[in-house]
């Protein structure tokens, strides 16, 4: 993705060079699309600003075939709807959310390295190249350097708290897969303490006849088992949040992060106290977030917990 933005500047600085006579309209940004700044105050200047600061695009007047791909390298044709004048302002949310919220604690070159170049945003999506029920994308595609956004429409503006914080966290999610994928070192010592079965393997899952009831009655059985046994979580599926499986790698180093920089400090407080096995992944998997993947995790809590914030140095100090 850095490739894309590079070879984009150097043609627009080569196309600058090559002529003295070019004069460059100081309204435009972004080689590739021609953004404009926009009356003050508005969504377009919103967009401008973004792509000034983070050389990423948000795009929602595109041509039809702006993020399709059909030729001899590929193909990835799909059927969508754009996003309607009168559901603009939805943008304003998004860009908050993502800029503003999910990359605050990151360190920005790592960012710009690991997300996507273009945002396309669209009312409605397929996972096909023509209209069907079953194939309407519920969050985002990914189509290389670009993530395609759906529901930005009549969705969106139902959105409730709760389903905005859901959203933020699939968000969230795709950006530490990211990282992490990108990452040459992983988190060896974090994921050596998962659960092991009778044989030293892996354990894959925890059977509903071993589940716990917690004494305090703060949790389910199927939480507090988990938990106790140094998850976050079991692995959600259609029959819904609360099953018998394990996550995988990926899916637990997520829950981690989301629960480190997204639970107040009082909750965390009661976890590592109550979850021996939570807090001696915690401190496992802590350097690794703050030395591979640069994140300052006290500023992403303080960002999300702001009316229960935990001090300076929390994560550092905590000890098993």
């Amino acid at each position: 993705m850095k490739k894309i933005v590079i070879y984009l500047i150097t043609i627009l600085f080569l196309g600058i060079s090559c002529s003295e006579d070019v004069e460059m309209n100081p309204e435009l940004a972004g080689p590739l699309y021609g953004l404009t700044k926009g009356e003050p105050g508005s969504v377009d200047e919103l967009i401008y600003n973004t792509w000034e600061e983070w050389g990423m695009y948000y795009l929602y007047k595109f041509e039809p075939y702006a993020f399709q791909v059909t030729n001899w390298s590929g193909y990835f044709n799909k059927w969508y709807t754009p996003v309607k004048e009168e559901n603009v302002e939805l943008i304003r949310k998004i860009i908050n959310h993502i800029q503003g919220g999910i990359f605050v604690g990151m360190d920005k070159n790592l960012v710009q390295g690991s997300w996507f170049v273009r945002t396309f945003l669209c009312d409605s999506i397929c996972d096909d190249y023509d209209y069907s029920p079953d194939e309407l994308v519920e969050t985002y595609l990914e189509n290389g350097d670009c993530i395609i956004l759906a529901g930005v429409g009549d969705k969106m503006n139902n959105f409730t708290d709760e389903d905005w914080e859901e959203w933020k966290s699939e968000m969230s999610s795709l950006l530490i897969s990211r990282l992490y994928l990108g990452a040459e070192e992983q988190p060896d010592d974090f994921f050596n303490l998962r659960m092991k079965d009778d044989k030293g393997k892996e354990a894959t899952s925890i059977l509903g006849n071993a589940w716990e009831d917690d004494p305090a009655g703060k949790y389910s059985p199927n939480v507090y088992t988990f938990r106790k046994n140094g998850y976050v979580r079991s692995k959600p599926n259609f029959t819904g949040p609360e099953t018998i499986f394990v996550p995988d790698q990926q899916m637990d180093l997520a829950d981690y992060i989301s629960f480190l920089t997204t639970t107040t400090k009082t909750e965390l407080d009661y976890n590592f106290e109550v979850f021996p096995r939570m807090l001696e992944r915690a401190v496992a998997l802590i350097p690794y977030l703050q030395r591979v993947l640069s994140m300052d995790l006290e500023a992403m809590q303080n960002t999300n917990c702001p009316e229960d914030p935990v001090g300076p140095d929390y994560f550092k100090n905590l000890k098993k």
